[in-house]
């Protein structure tokens, strides 16, 4: 994924804020279609896999997803293509 398609900064010249805000993304789905798609967005060098929470079970999600205020959410949903 290009930098420059966001604006932004490379990598080594962006600056780390003690302040900085952050976005939660949420992926549910069955265990194998999560860790593929995991896989494919490390793929894409849109994150790591280790940065990832471990599985959770369904019962958990709402602890997981805590909302600080003035957040909203948003939901992307994709159709797996197997």
């Amino acid at each position: 994924m290009s930098d420059k398609l966001f604006g932004l900064p490379p990598a080594g010249d962006r600056l780390i804020s003690p302040a900085r805000r952050s976005v939660k993304i949420l992926m549910i789905g069955q265990p194998n279609d999560v860790e593929i798609t995991i896989a494919r967005l490390y793929q894409c060098d849109f994150c790591r896999v280790e940065d990832w929470s471990r599985p959770l079970p369904f019962s958990q999600i709402q602890q997981a997803t805590t909302k600080e205020p003035g957040e909203i959410m948003r939901i992307y949903v994709r159709s797996m293509t197997l």
